[in-house]
C-alpha cells in the first residue's frame, strides 16, 4: 500500500499509522484506522457490512453490524463527516465511499463515448449492432469525473449487449436543458429482468450519478432505455 494516501483534506500515513484533517492530528482507535483504510482501497465501491467486518475485526461471526456501526460513527465525528457523506449507508447492501473528484475532471464527451464504444467494439462488430450517436452540437465538455463515468456506461454496455440480439439499433443521445446535460441511450432488444434493471440503476446510484432506466413494448420490438442526468452546475462552458 501507498504511504500517503490524500482524500480530499484528509492525509493518511500508512508507515506511522496517523491521519490528519487539514494538516490536524486526528486520534483513531486500531478498529477505526482499520476501518478507514478499507473504505479508501475501496472508493467508489459498494462494500458489504460483512466482508468489512471479516476484514477489518478478521472474524465474521464474532461481531454484529452494530459494531460496524458505532466504530463508524465514531469515525465520521472525528474526521467531521456526516451521513450525508462521504460515507454512506446503502441499506440493506452495505456502506460505499464516494471518488474523490480529481481537481480537472473536464471530459470530452464525444472523444470518451467514441473510445467506450471502441472499447466493445469487437462484439458490437460480432452482433452487428448498428450505434448512433447524436450529441448537443455546443456541448462537447462536462465535469465530471471520468473514473466513475465509464464504470456506469460499462456497466450499461454490458448489461445491454447481454440481451441485445444480432443486428440491434444502439442511439446515444444528448440533450442540453438548462439545468442539466442528459444523456440517453437506447437499444431495441430484449428487455433485462426486473433484478437485472434495479441492480444497474443501483449500482449508478451507488456512484453518486442519478440515472433512470426502463423498458417499453412496441409493434417493432422491445427497447431498452437508460438516462444519464448531470446537473448544469457541473458543466464546464
Amino acid at each position: 500500500m501507498q504511504k500517503a494516501i490524500h482524500y480530499s483534506d484528509l492525509l493518511v500515513d500508512t508507515a506511522a499509522h496517523q491521519a490528519t484533517v487539514s494538516g490536524k492530528p486526528v486520534m483513531l482507535t486500531d478498529t477505526e484506522y482499520r476501518l478507514l483504510l478499507y473504505l479508501l482501497k475501496h472508493q467508489g465501491v459498494v462494500c458489504r457490512r460483512d466482508d468489512i467486518i471479516e476484514a477489518v475485526w478478521g472474524e465474521r461471526f464474532l461481531y454484529d453490524t452494530g459494531t460496524l456501526d458505532v466504530h463508524l460513527s465514531s469515525l465520521r465525528h472525528k474526521l467531521g463527516w456526516t451521513k450525508e457523506g462521504p460515507v454512506r449507508a446503502i441499506r440493506g447492501v452495505g456502506l460505499i465511499l464516494s471518488h474523490e473528484a480529481p481537481a480537472s475532471g473536464v471530459v470530452k464527451i464525444d472523444v470518451f463515448l467514441r473510445e467506450l464504444l471502441m472499447c466493445h467494439e469487437d462484439v458490437l462488430r460480432k452482433k452487428d449492432i448498428r450505434c448512433y450517436l447524436r450529441l448537443t452540437p455546443f456541448v462537447y465538455e462536462i465535469m465530471v469525473d471520468e473514473d466513475i463515468l465509464r464504470q456506469i456506461f460499462s456497466a450499461v454496455f454490458s448489461l445491454f449487449l447481454l440481451h441485445a440480439p444480432n443486428g440491434a439499433r444502439w442511439e446515444i443521445a444528448s440533450q442540453l436543458t438548462i439545468r442539466e446535460y442528459t444523456l440517453t441511450l437506447t437499444s431495441t432488444g430484449s428487455c433485462p429482468d426486473f433484478n437485472e434493471m434495479q441492480s444497474a440503476r443501483q449500482q449508478a446510484a451507488f456512484l453518486g450519478i442519478p440515472i433512470r432506466m426502463g423498458n417499453k413494448h412496441t409493434p417493432e420490438g422491445d427497447i431498452m432505455g437508460v438516462e444519464l442526468a448531470i446537473p448544469m452546475e457541473n458543466m464546464e462552458s
